[in-house]
């Protein structure tokens, strides 16, 4: 008797060139709603009906590592961890695996590989981005999990609007069972202009040189002081230029979840309609200074 041997679709041509790392998306869809949140902007691929299903997607993913000479993978979503079982089994394709989730699945103990919770600031200003009662339910996860190799980030993504409660959030959660602190910083929308993004630059800079001298303080922050000195105002575009002709991301590739449920390459791993010129990806500019 003749054995079925399924025959699943070819992932998206994105060419010949080699990337060591990438993130891919692996569900659009998410039970939080963040104010700030990146995926969920009009003209990027984020539709939750958008779905692959679980034996394609490890399809096309061990088609686009070895076509690609992928090492290195980021699983994000909308929240990953509402397909943990899928992320683990995607995670066994790569040599080195990180996720980025919310957290309020829990903390996934994936030994040897790097967790990114995030988290938006100490508990007013992370609920009024996140949703009630969030802060509590990640601080919750985190104290209950279990050491077992796995390394476990905090990550708060400054804004205009929740910078100036950013030494209260290090205040608040430098001594949890965590293995460091992580900030990033806005990218915003191509003509967006309201209480998350910077219009004038210096006024960024000034955050920036509090977060210097934070880090001074709590070695437990993790950042390359040379790559946030590169996010100042005279001299950012050296690493981005005015519609990233400079970013290293570029070596990034970026996987996300299009139209009848192909993977799609964004302009940026932030989006189609990013705005270069005010850049805060603390990766662009810790790549343009490594």
């Amino acid at each position: 008797m003749t054995k079925n041997i399924p025959v699943f679709e070819e992932p998206t041509d994105f060419g010949h060139q080699e990337y060591p790392a990438a993130l891919v998306l692996v569900t659009n869809a998410c039970n939080l709603r963040c104010r700030h949140c990146f995926v969920y902007r009009e003209g990027t691929p984020n539709d939750p009906r958008d779905k692959i299903s679980d034996e394609v997607f490890l399809y096309q993913l061990e088609k686009l590592r070895d076509k690609h000479k992928i090492r290195s993978m980021l699983f994000m979503g909308g929240e990953p961890m509402i397909k943990s079982a899928l992320v683990f089994e995607a995670m066994k394709l790569f040599h080195q695996s990180s996720i980025v989730t919310n957290g309020t699945y829990g903390i996934p103990s994936v030994p040897g590989h790097l967790v990114t919770v995030s988290l938006d600031g100490p508990r007013a200003y992370n609920d009024s981005i996140r949703g009630d009662g969030v802060f509590d339910k990640v601080k919750q996860a985190v104290h209950n999990r279990q050491p077992d190799g796995t390394t476990v980030m905090l990550q708060m993504t400054l804004t205009r609007g929740n910078a100036p409660a950013m030494e209260a959030f290090v205040e608040e959660v430098h001594d949890w069972p965590i293995d460091g602190i992580a900030f990033t910083f806005f990218v915003p929308q191509v003509d967006q202009h309201d209480e998350l993004s910077w219009d004038d630059l210096r006024e960024r800079d000034k955050v920036i040189e509090r977060l210097i001298r934070l880090k001074k303080t709590y070695p437990i922050i993790k950042a390359n002081v040379e790559a946030l000195r590169m996010m100042y105002s005279d001299r950012c575009l050296k690493a981005t230029g005015l519609r990233g002709e400079n970013c290293s991301m570029k070596k990034m590739l970026p996987l996300y979840i299009g139209d009848g449920g192909s993977f799609e390459r964004t302009f940026c791993c932030y989006g189609n309609n990013v705005d270069c010129s005010r850049c805060g990806a603390y990766a662009v500019f810790n790549n343009a200074v490594s």
